[in-house]
């Protein structure tokens, strides 16, 4: 499920939640529990999809950086490739 869809679900969640609330008064009524658990889960599968994320972004990062690395273009060649400004010092 992507991110954005689990978001907009937990936002609705907790606007259920804090309507609950205020028309049941007892924040451990079985309704409320069992809405409260579901968002406790889209919030574990959202933190699990964002750390997947940064860990591909890190991985992606890392192989694009060894890829440049270990090519022979001259710097100025990478910075075009790259849209990237180098500097030559002399």
């Amino acid at each position: 499920m992507e991110t954005s869809h689990l978001v907009r679900r937990l936002q609705l969640l907790q606007r259920r939640l804090c309507e609950m609330a205020n028309d049941l008064g007892n924040l451990t009524d079985p309704e409320i529990v069992a809405v409260s658990e579901e968002a406790d889960r889209l919030i574990i599968q959202l933190q699990r999809l964002r750390k997947e994320e940064a860990e591909y972004r890190k991985m992606s990062n890392h192989t694009c950086n060894v890829s440049m690395l270990a090519t022979s273009k001259l710097a100025e060649e990478i910075g075009q490739q790259e849209r990237a400004f180098f500097v030559k010092h002399s």
